[in-house]
C-alpha cells in the first residue's frame, strides 16, 4: 500500500493504522482482515496534516486538490435561484464520475446520504476525528454494494483518545472577507480497568460570505449581451405587434425623432423590439431596436450593451449586470460524535457510536426577474399603463390582449436562499470470536436521518401580483400604489403584499443491518486460505414535501423566478448475500516472494431493479523486496437511487451559452448563431416548428435574440435499470533499492486503470439536445426534422424563448470511460547526509500524478462517443465537474527541524481545449496551464502544544475563464476566492 501524507512518512501512518487495530488491518476494498494488508487495488492515503495545510474547515477542498478528484460542490455552492435537493451541500466526485459514483465510508461503513441520489454531504464528516482517509480508484461494489462505480473515499477515525485535546481554527482571504472560524474538543479514555473505551468529540465552525466585487478578476460591467431585465420595465408584443404607424405617432410625432424605418419592408413594430418605461410616464425604445428617449439612469446592475442591428438601425441592448453575488456561502455548523467499546466477555465486545451535523447557509439571491418563462402578462387596460403605451397597444391586430412585460424588481430587493440540515446517525453491534481456529465476527445495526429545509425569501407572488395589475383602481388592500411601469419605488404595503415566502422539506432515512464472518479455511504451502462472508439489508427512503405555492395544482409555480418543485416520495430496499476468498497461490520462489489472489462475489435483490451480481478477482505479486505488482478486475454496479426512481419533478436555471459567429453555442434560433451562418433555411424552419413566430425569427442580419439561461423540466425516472461498471487496474509499488542514508527513503508506485459504465443514469442535458437537435456534430439529425429525439424535448413560446414543458430526462445513457495513470513519488532524507553539520533537520518531497488518457462518453446507445480528455466545460452531470486536464499534479517539499516544520506545495493543472472542440469545429479558446502554490508553517512548542499557520495561493493567482461568456470559472478546481490566510492551534491535556 503507497500512503500519502504531508510531512509523514508512509511507514509512520501504517504504523498509526496498526496501532487502531493491533491483530489485524482491515484496508479499504476489502472484507478480509490479516497482518500487514496490502492493498490490491490503486489506494492513496491522505494524512491529517494534509487536511490541516489546506487551511479549510471543511475536508472537500483538500480532496479537490487532489489529482483523482475532479471537483463537486462545496463552499462555491451560492447565489442559486434553484429549489433543488443540494443546497449548501459539499461532494465528492472520483475521476469527474459524480459525486453519487463516489462511496463515502466512515471507518468502512456507510454514512446517511444528504441528498436523494445518494451522495453524502461532505459537511457532515468530523474533520477533528480524522485520522486519515484511503480513497481507492475503480468499482469496489464486491465489498461496500451499489455506488462503488468510480471508487471509494474512505475516512477513517482515530480511535485511542486519552485525555483532552483542544483545537481552533481561523483564516481569512486577502480581501478581508470570507473569514472562518473553527473550535473543537475531544476528550477520551479507558474505563473499567481497561474493558471499556469511549470518547466525545465536539465542534462549531462558521465561514462568512466572501464577495465577488471584491475580486478583480470579476468586473462589475462586461460587453457581451445577456439578461435583458432591467428596473425601467419594458414590453414586448411577440405575435401581436402593433404598428410603426402608431409607434411613430408616438416617437416621432410627439417626442420629436426620427421615424423608425423597417429595412424589411414590415410595417409593424416587430423583430422582437421591446418599449421601455421612463419614470415620467414616457416610452423609450431599447432591445432589439436603437436606443431612442432613453431619460433614466444606467448603473452596474442595469445598463446598455451593443447587441448588433436591428430591422430599425443598431441596436442596444440591457443587460441585468447583479453585482451582489457571493463565490463562498456562509455556514454554521455544530457537530458531535461519541463512540464506546467494552469488552463484554474475553470473547465478545460491544460498541456503540452517534454522530450529529446541525448546520445552516444563506445565499443572497439576485432580485426577481420578470424574464424568459417568467414574463409578466399585462392587462392592455392595467391602472398604471402610461397614455402613450395605450396609443400603441390599440394598434394591434388584438388590440385588448394583454401584452407581456420585462423587469428586474430592485425596487422590491434581493432574495435569498435558507439551508438547514440536521443529520444524525445511531449504530451498535457486537464482535468476537468463535473459539473455533481464529474465526471472528461482526454484527451491527445502524439507523440514521437527513432532514433538510429550503427556504426562499424575498420571492413576488404571481398571483398577487395580477390581482393587483387587474385591480380598476391600482391597488388592493393597504397597496395603493403599485406602479410598475419605470423604475419607481413601491411601498413597503405593497412589498408586504406582493412578496411571499417559502420553505421546502426534505426527509430521509438509512437502516442497516449487516452480518459477517471471517477467518481462516485451511492452510497451503504458500499460507493460510482466508476467507470472509456476510449478508445485509438496507433500506433507503425519502420524503419531499415542497411549500404550495410552488406545486400549483396547475403544475406551476406561485413564486416568480423559483421553479416549480412538486412534492415526491419512495423508498428503495435490498437485500444481500456476498463472500471474499484471499488465495496465497505461491510463495518463496525466483521473482515470486508472494502471489495472492483476492476474489469476491456479491449478489444484490434490489426491489427496484431486481437481482445484481458484482464480482472481483485481483491479485498481488511480490516479485522482490523493492518490486511489488497488484491490479484486477472488477465489476461493479450502481443501482437508481431513491431519488433518481422518484424526484420530484422541477425547473431550474441552465446556461446554454450565448450565441455568436464562429461558435457552435447559445441558442440556434438567434440571429448572430453560427448556427443560422451555416444552414439558415433549415434552423428557420426548424425554429418555426418549435412554435416560434417568423416575425420574431427575423434575418440574419436583425432578428431574434436569444437568452443564455433557460429552464428545463427535471425528475425521476421509475423505469430506470443499474449501471455497471467494469474497472481494470494494474500497477507496481517500488521502494528504494539503495542503502545510501539520501536515496534509501524513496518509494514510488505507478497505476493504470480503466474505469468503462454502461447504461449510465444521467440527465441529457439541454445543451446537447440542443446542439443535436440542430445537427452541430452534422450526423444527429441531418434532415432538421422537428420529430428527431432531441427536437421533441425542446417547446418554444411565440416570442422565441425555450420555455416547459423544455426538459432534461433522466435516462440510463449510454457508456463512460475513463482511462489514465497514476504516479505518486516520495522521498526524505536528512541535510546531515548532505554533508552539514550538526542537526540541520530533513526534508521530504512528495509529488502525486495523474495523467488522464480518456474521459470517454456516449450519451446514448448507437450515438457517436466523445472523448472530452485535455478539455474544459464538460460536465456528466451538474456536481460531477467540468475540468477534465491531461496532467494534474499536487507536489510538496517540507523541511524539518526538530519541532519546526515547513512546507511549499505547487498545485498544477495542464492547459485545456474547450469542450465544444471535441463536437464542433468552432468553440470558445482553451485555458493555459495553472500553477498554484502555498505556504505553510508548524511549530510544536511542546508535543502537546501545536501552532500552525499558512498562506494558499501566495500570488493570488487569478483563476482561468473557459467559455464566451466573460468570467466563467470552474470554482471547484481554480481558486475563486484568492490568497487566505489561515493559522490553527492545538493543545492536548
Amino acid at each position: 500500500m503507497v500512503l500519502l501524507a504531508a510531512m509523514q512518512p508512509a511507514s509512520a501512518q501504517t504504523a498509526e493504522a496498526e496501532a487502531d487495530a493491533p491483530d489485524d488491518i482491515v484496508i479499504t476494498g476489502s472484507l478480509i482482515s490479516r497482518p500487514d494488508y496490502q492493498a490490491n487495488s490503486p489506494i492513496v492515503s491522505i494524512g491529517a496534516e494534509s487536511l490541516e495545510s489546506t487551511g479549510q474547515i471543511t475536508v472537500e477542498r483538500a480532496l479537490a486538490q487532489m489529482p483523482q478528484f475532479a471537483g463537486g460542490l462545496g463552499q462555491s455552492n451560492t447565489s442559486s435561484t434553484g429549489t433543488g435537493l443540494n443546497g449548501g451541500q459539499a461532494y465528492a466526485t472520483l475521476r469527474g464520475l459524480g459525486s453519487k459514483r463516489t462511496l463515502i465510508l466512515l471507518d468502512g461503513k456507510r454514512l446517511q446520504p444528504s441528498n436523494p441520489d445518494g451522495s453524502v454531504d461532505l459537511n457532515t464528516i468530523p474533520e477533528a476525528l480524522i485520522g486519515n482517509i484511503e480513497v481507492i480508484t475503480g468499482g469496489a461494489s464486491t465489498t461496500y454494494g451499489s455506488d462503488a462505480t468510480a471508487g471509494v473515499v474512505n475516512f477513517r477515525l482515530k480511535r485511542d483518545y486519552s485525555g483532552l485535546t483542544l483545537k481552533a481554527t481561523t483564516g481569512i482571504s486577502n480581501y478581508g472577507d470570507g473569514a472562518n472560524y473553527r473550535v473543537s474538543a475531544t476528550a477520551g479514555g479507558n474505563f473499567d480497568d481497561g474493558r471499556g473505551r469511549a470518547f466525545v468529540s465536539l465542534d462549531y465552525s462558521k465561514r462568512e460570505r466572501a464577495k465577488r466585487r471584491e475580486r478583480p478578476w470579476y468586473s462589475d460591467r462586461t460587453p457581451q449581451t445577456g439578461n435583458a431585465a432591467n428596473p425601467y420595465g419594458s414590453a414586448l408584443f411577440s405575435g401581436n405587434e402593433p404598428t410603426l404607424a402608431a409607434v411613430n405617432s408616438i416617437f416621432h410625432d410627439k417626442y420629436g425623432f426620427d421615424p423608425f424605418v423597417a429595412s424589411n419592408g414590415s410595417q409593424r413594430y416587430s423583430g422582437g423590439a421591446q418599449i421601455g418605461f421612463n419614470n415620467d410616464g414616457t416610452l423609450y425604445t431599447a432591445n432589439n431596436a436603437p436606443v431612442v428617449n432613453f431619460k433614466g439612469v444606467e448603473s452596474d446592475d442595469a445598463y446598455l450593451v451593443d447587441s448588433g442591428n436591428s430591422i430599425f438601425g443598431p441596436s442596444k441592448q440591457f443587460k441585468f449586470g447583479w453585482t451582489g453575488a457571493d463565490i463562498q456561502s456562509d455556514m454554521e455548523r455544530y457537530m458531535a460524535m461519541g463512540r464506546v467499546d467494552y469488552d463484554v466477555t474475553d470473547s465478545i465486545s460491544a460498541y456503540g457510536q452517534f454522530n450529529f451535523t446541525t448546520y445552516k447557509q444563506f445565499s443572497i439571491v439576485n432580485t426577481t426577474l420578470s424574464n424568459n418563462i417568467y414574463l409578466q402578462n399585462i392587462p392592455y387596460d392595467s391602472f398604471f399603463v402610461p397614455e402613450d403605451l395605450r396609443t400603441i397597444l390599440a394598434s394591434r391586430p388584438n388590440p385588448t390582449a394583454d401584452f407581456q412585460f420585462y423587469k428586474s424588481w430592485q425596487a422590491i430587493g434581493n432574495r435569498g436562499q435558507t439551508y438547514e440540515y440536521d443529520v444524525w446517525q445511531f449504530m451498535v453491534g457486537l464482535t468476537g470470536k468463535l473459539g473455533i481456529g481464529d474465526l471472528s465476527w461482526d454484527l451491527y445495526g445502524s439507523t440514521s436521518s437527513s432532514d433538510f429545509k429550503n427556504g426562499q425569501t424575498g420571492g413576488l407572488s404571481l398571483s398577487r401580483m395580477e390581482a393587483l395589475l387587474a385591480s380598476p383602481t391600482g391597488g388592493l388592500g393597504n397597496c395603493t400604489d403599485f406602479n410598475i411601469f419605470g423604475d419607481l419605488p413601491i411601498s413597503d404595503a405593497c412589498k408586504d403584499y406582493v412578496m411571499r415566502d417559502t420553505l421546502n422539506t426534505t426527509n430521509m432515512r438509512q437502516d442497516i443491518v449487516q452480518g459477517t464472518l471471517q477467518g481462516s479455511l485451511f492452510p497451503l504451502p504458500a499460507g493460510a486460505v482466508r476467507f470472509a462472508v456476510g449478508a445485509s439489508y438496507r433500506r433507503n427512503s425519502f420524503d419531499y414535501k415542497s411549500d404550495d405555492a410552488l406545486d400549483q395544482p396547475d403544475g406551476t409555480s406561485d413564486i416568480i423566478g423559483f421553479a416549480v418543485l412538486r412534492s415526491s416520495a419512495g423508498a428503495v430496499n435490498v437485500k444481500e448475500l456476498f463472500g471474499e476468498l484471499f488465495v496465497p497461490v505461491l510463495h518463496d520462489l525466483p521473482l515470486m516472494q508472494e502471489f495472492n489472489l483476492d476474489l469476491g462475489y456479491r449478489y444484490s435483490d434490489y426491489n427496484s431493479i431486481g437481482g445484481a451480481h458484482t464480482y472481483k478477482v485481483d491479485f498481488d505479486w511480490r516479485v522482490i523486496d523493492q518490486v511489488r505488482l497488484r491490479g484486477g478486475y472488477n465489476r461493479a454496479i450502481r443501482a437508481p437511487s431513491v431519488g433518481e426512481l422518484y424526484a420530484p419533478i422541477s425547473t431550474g436555471s441552465t446556461s446554454i451559452g450565448q450565441a455568436q459567429a464562429g461558435t457552435l453555442a447559445g441558442d440556434p434560433c438567434d440571429y448572430r448563431s453560427e448556427y443560422r451562418r451555416r444552414a439558415e433555411a433549415q434552423v428557420k424552419q426548424l425554429c418555426l416548428a418549435q412554435g416560434m413566430s417568423e416575425s420574431t425569427y427575423g434575418t440574419t442580419a436583425a432578428g431574434f435574440i436569444g437568452t443564455s439561461q433557460i429552464f428545463p423540466l427535471t425528475g425521476g425516472n421509475p423505469d430506470l435499470d443499474e449501471e455497471t461498471a467494469d474497472t481494470w487496474s494494474f500497477g507496481a509499488v517500488l521502494s528504494s533499492p539503495f542503502t545510501s542514508p539520501l536515496l534509501n527513503r524513496i518509494r514510488m508506485s505507478v497505476d493504470w486503470y480503466n474505469i468503462k459504465i454502461k447504461d449510465a443514469i444521467g440527465v441529457l442535458a439541454i445543451t446537447q439536445s440542443v446542439q443535436y437537435c440542430f445537427n452541430a456534430d452534422g450526423a444527429s439529425n441531418p434532415t432538421y426534422d422537428n420529430n428527431n429525439y432531441y427536437c421533441q424535448l425542446l417547446a418554444r413560446a411565440p416570442e422565441g424563448t425555450l420555455e416547459p414543458p423544455t426538459s432534461q430526462p433522466l435516462l440510463n445513457l449510454g457508456t463512460f470511460e475513463v482511462q489514465g495513470i497514476d504516479v505518486q513519488f516520495d522521498w526524505a532524507a536528512d541535510l546531515s547526509d548532505f554533508g552539514f553539520g550538526g542537526d540541520p533537520g530533513s526534508l521530504s518531497f512528495r509529488t502525486v500524478v495523474s495523467y488522464l488518457d480518456k474521459f470517454a462518453v456516449q450519451n446514448l446507445p448507437g450515438a457517436p462517443t466523445y472523448d472530452y480528455a485535455g478539455t474544459i466545460g464538460f460536465s456528466i452531470e451538474s456536481n460531477a465537474g467540468a475540468v477534465h486536464p491531461t496532467w494534474k499534479a499536487n507536489t510538496n517539499l517540507t523541511y524539518t527541524l526538530g519541532g519546526f516544520d515547513m512546507g511549499v506545495t505547487w498545485r498544477f493543472i495542464d492547459k485545456m481545449k474547450h469542450s465544444n472542440s471535441v463536437t464542433s469545429n468552432s468553440a470558445p479558446q482553451g485555458i493555459a496551464a495553472y500553477h498554484l502554490f502555498d505556504l505553510n508553517v508548524g511549530y510544536a512548542f511542546t508535543k502537546d502544544i501545536q501552532l500552525t499557520a499558512g498562506v494558499t495561493n501566495v500570488f493570488n493567482r487569478a483563476p482561468p475563464s473557459y467559455s464566451n461568456t466573460p468570467e466563467t470559472y470552474e470554482s471547484s478546481n481554480y481558486d475563486v476566492l484568492g490568497r487566505n490566510f489561515f493559522m490553527s492551534l492545538k493543545a492536548r491535556f
